[in-house]
């Protein structure tokens, strides 16, 4: 069954194999290795044993040789020979080393020798022990197993005999050892040989695998991370194969060509966003120089060229220009252009006339006769229109979305400000209107009056003067007559000042208290000033009529009251709205006297309802007259602190 493709090229697996290999190949070695050692001490040790055989061997023909005195001592050394020889045969150490199968080599000559000694070697020794053993005074005497010297000699002579062979035998199978101790030997260099070939192998195997599917691998890797972090992801690693690392190679560079379509697009974007910021930032400032221009300039029709100038440079316009026109009208005046103004016509305008342009809410796109396009924004504000803005880009090109909205918003300034100026005319001619008919209402209720009254008189004296005895009565009628043209004359006075009083380049509190000091000048009467009210609280409307209304009461107190000392004093109070105390320590107003002539107060009462205003007159207790006007401002401001009478 074959491996999984991602097992099988897998780097961590191919490592970890190369990595097993080289361990079990240790492992093995050294078991074979131990193994392989230990048989040679065994065979070591079987060698010996057997090179001590062949000693014994001849040890024993030595003690056969030898004619020993003392019988008994050589038959006690020959048999501890023999014995010596039989257990070394026999030895473990020897027979371990055997190998079990008796066709080999090795067993057959054991087996040989051990087949000699037992058959041949061994009875004669055996016979040989048993004669001397018949020599022994102690044994000898009464024993029927007691041999003659020359069948002991013969016994020599045939074990001489036999152990030439014997040992011959002895020497191969020490031979044979030996030979298998040398194959052992080199059994085992050969297998250390291919033990360290076959390591050394793997081992170049290994270092090759590593150089080539990791060191390499990891090298490109790292040239691309460092390129990556420097911002170049023109960098691809070359290793895409299919192990982990080249499965990371490929998502590397996977990922280095998306952050490369991401920064190229976020590049794109962020010089969108640029190019859109100085856009706006020049619509911006074209919209504040509009409004600066329109502000400032003594007539918007000053402002409108450089207006026309700005918007081509800031807006990428060729040309452009601004025709006003009644609603009523079918045609339209050019007041302002880029161009000369035939040029402009030519450039900007149809040949039908204007009617196209005018007659239209919305914005047009128009192609002239000229194949030129331009565009008609309608100037207009609270649904009054009072002509176009019309732009011309340039050749070839088109005027995108945000050009238009920022023309709309340019031709909505244009049209709030000729919407003020047209405002601020009719709101002239309401005040101009109001103030004739103030005048007209003043003269009729002061000069018109006391003309009348004069009338009267005239004609009281006519009718006298045709009656001579009635002479008190004419010169009564006289100074009536005199003491009402000193009042008519005083009225007139007072109204030229009234009407002259204007308040320009100073505060309302200025002219207030520089009124204050003409009366003091004009009078004995000491008049004391005190104004409450904060700054800019008044409209320039409430103003005038508030410093008339006080002019009006301070010159009836000089004229009326014989006073001392008199205040004015302008506060809040506590339901937040404006009350004006005049009061004086002067006689008071006798309320049972007909008013026939206070034609001042009359004044003040049609000031104080133009003001929707409250005015009351009355006697002090303490003496004197108090004036008292309480009005709602049109700008209200509660204070904090309320001052109270």
């Amino acid at each position: 069954m074959p491996m999984p493709l991602r097992i099988r090229h897998s780097l961590l697996f191919n490592l970890g194999t190369v990595m097993t290999a080289i361990t079990l190949l240790a492992f093995t070695s050294m078991a074979v290795s131990l193994f392989i050692a230990d048989t040679m001490e065994g065979e070591a040790t079987a060698i010996n044993e057997s090179g001590a055989l062949r000693m014994r061997s001849y040890r024993i023909a030595s003690s056969l040789i030898y004619d020993a005195v003392d019988i008994k001592e050589q038959w006690q050394n020959t048999y501890a020979l023999v014995e010596e020889f039989e257990r070394h045969l026999h030895s473990p150490e020897l027979i371990t080393v055997l190998p079990a199968d008796k066709q080999q080599p090795l067993r057959r000559a054991y087996d040989r020798i051990e087949f000699q000694w037992r058959e041949e070697i061994r009875p004669l020794l055996d016979i040989y022990l048993d004669g001397i053993l018949g020599f022994l005074p102690e044994t000898g005497q009464g024993q029927n197993f007691s041999i003659s010297k020359d069948a002991v000699t013969n016994l020599r002579a045939q074990y001489f005999a036999n152990v030439s062979g014997f040992v011959n035998n002895i020497d191969y199978l020490v031979s044979l050892l030996e030979e298998d101790a040398e194959t052992n030997v080199r059994h085992l260099r050969i297998y250390q040989f291919f033990a360290l070939l076959l390591t050394v192998l793997l081992a170049l195997t290994g270092l090759i695998l590593v150089n080539q599917r990791i060191r390499l691998p990891l090298q490109q890797l790292l040239v691309g991370a460092e390129r990556a972090r420097q911002r170049d992801f023109s960098f691809r690693t070359k290793y895409t194969g299919k192990d982990e690392l080249g499965q990371l190679g490929l998502a590397f560079n996977s990922m280095a060509e998306d952050l490369s379509h991401i920064y190229n697009e976020l590049e794109d974007r962020v010089q969108q966003k640029t190019f859109d910021l100085e856009r706006s930032n020049c619509s911006l400032e074209l919209l504040y120089n509009t409004v600066r221009r329109l502000n400032l300039a003594s007539s918007p029709h000053e402002a409108y060229p450089e207006l026309l100038q700005d918007i081509e440079q800031l807006a990428d316009m060729h040309c452009g220009a601004i025709c006003l026109s009644n609603q009523d009208s079918e045609t339209a005046a050019m007041l302002a252009s880029t161009l000369d103004r035939e040029i402009c016509i030519k450039q900007l305008c149809e040949k039908e006339g204007c009617s196209r342009c005018l007659h239209s809410d919305d914005i047009q796109h128009l192609k002239l006769d000229n194949n030129r396009n331009i565009i008609s924004i309608p100037i207009r504000d609270k649904n009054q229109q009072y002509g176009v803005l019309l732009m011309a880009p340039h050749t070839g090109k088109t005027i995108e979305a945000w050009q238009i909205q920022l023309l709309e918003t340019i031709a909505g300034h244009i049209g709030i400000t000729l919407n003020s100026l047209q405002q601020a005319a009719e709101n002239q001619r309401l005040e101009l209107m109001e103030e004739r008919s103030i005048i007209a209402r003043e003269l009729h209720d002061s000069l018109a009056q006391s003309l009348t009254f004069m009338k009267i008189q005239v004609s009281r004296l006519q009718a006298e003067l045709k009656k001579p005895e009635n002479k008190s009565t004419t010169e009564n009628i006289i100074t009536e007559l005199r003491l009402g043209l000193n009042s008519a004359y005083r009225e007139l006075r007072e109204l030229l000042t009234t009407f002259r009083l204007k308040i320009e380049g100073e505060s309302f509190n200025e002219a207030l208290y520089k009124t204050v000091e003409e009366f003091n000048e004009r009078s004995d009467t000491y008049i004391h000033c005190d104004n409450q009210l904060p700054y800019f609280n008044l409209t320039p409307n409430e103003e005038i009529h508030l410093l008339q209304l006080i002019r009006e009461a301070l010159s009836n107190v000089i004229h009326h009251a014989n006073a001392k000392t008199a205040q004015v004093l302008l506060q809040y109070n506590q339901q937040g709205e404006i009350q004006i105390h005049i009061k004086d320590d002067g006689i008071g107003i006798d309320e049972r006297r007909p008013q026939s002539h206070h034609y001042g107060l009359t004044i003040m009462n049609e000031r104080s309802k133009s003001m929707h205003g409250r005015l009351s007159i009355e006697n002090r207790a303490s003496g004197g007259t108090l004036v008292k006007l309480v009005f709602s401002p049109s700008n209200p401001i509660k204070p904090v602190n309320l001052h109270h009478e």
